[in-house]
């Protein structure tokens, strides 16, 4: 947008070769703005190609560490490239381009073992994906990471739904049933909704509670593992969304 480009997540390791593919049809040079949810593999995995292919100017992060390898050599990458670098917390606010906003809905204060009840490390570590909201002129889109019903009730909780209506919701955590909650579904009330999955992947994303929810209320489906590449466009007042296949 305006000559700058944005990217949130990067994709699983073995979709390295693709994601450049794709940002190079695209003609993209430089990336402006990187977020990165929450520091998983499927996430995080694409960022040492971008590393190399790539001029990349900031990154925003949720400032939740990773014992993995992955995570030690993009810490050290940002550090040896000398890339800007934040943590983004509810509240925060950022724009591409002047007049693309983005609001921070969650993380607040981390979900931890000890105030978060029944939930897994790997879950909590979803638990603490940023989730923020795209306004830009009268079009909205709801980014959730892989944030799951807790911090669904704690954004209900902190907002009101006008704050979190969007056109488009991009649903959190591949479609699992953790996550998109009935409420949650209904404060946003997109008219869409993308689910970014894999075709057969081994969780059997999207599954049906999630399905028959978006069903429930109206919202016209785009998943990456039936329709390939989804592309949004909008000029801030309508939108348009084209599917692969």
């Amino acid at each position: 947008y305006k000559g700058k480009n944005m990217l949130i997540d990067t994709g699983e390791v073995d979709s390295r070769a693709d994601l450049v593919k794709q940002l190079k049809e695209r003609k993209v040079k430089d990336i402006d703005i990187i977020v990165i949810t929450h520091p998983h593999g499927d996430h995080l995995g694409g960022m040492a190609e971008l590393f190399k292919d790539f001029k990349i100017k900031q990154i925003y992060d949720n400032g939740q560490s990773a014992n993995t390898a992955m995570y030690r050599n993009y810490l050290k990458n940002i550090k040896a490239k000398n890339i800007a670098y934040k943590t983004l917390k509810k509240g925060d606010t950022f724009t591409l381009g002047d007049d693309v906003t983005f609001t921070v809905l969650s993380p607040g204060k981390p979900f931890t073992k000890e105030n978060t009840q029944g939930v897994s490390e790997s879950g909590l570590t979803n638990d603490n994906s940023i989730v923020c909201k795209m306004t830009y002129g009268q079009f909205s889109m709801m980014f959730t990471g892989d944030a799951q019903k807790e911090v669904e009730e704690k954004i209900l909780k902190d907002y009101k739904p006008a704050d979190l209506k969007s056109d488009v919701l991009k649903v959190g955590h591949h479609g699992s049933k953790t996550s998109s909650s009935d409420a949650f579904v209904k404060a946003v009330a997109p008219k869409a909704a993308t689910i970014s999955c894999a075709a057969g992947n081994q969780y059997k994303f999207p599954h049906e509670p999630t399905l028959k929810t978006l069903q429930k209320y109206n919202v016209e489906v785009y998943r990456t593992d039936r329709n390939g590449v989804i592309t949004i466009t909008t000029d801030g007042s309508s939108y348009s969304i084209e599917k692969e296949h």
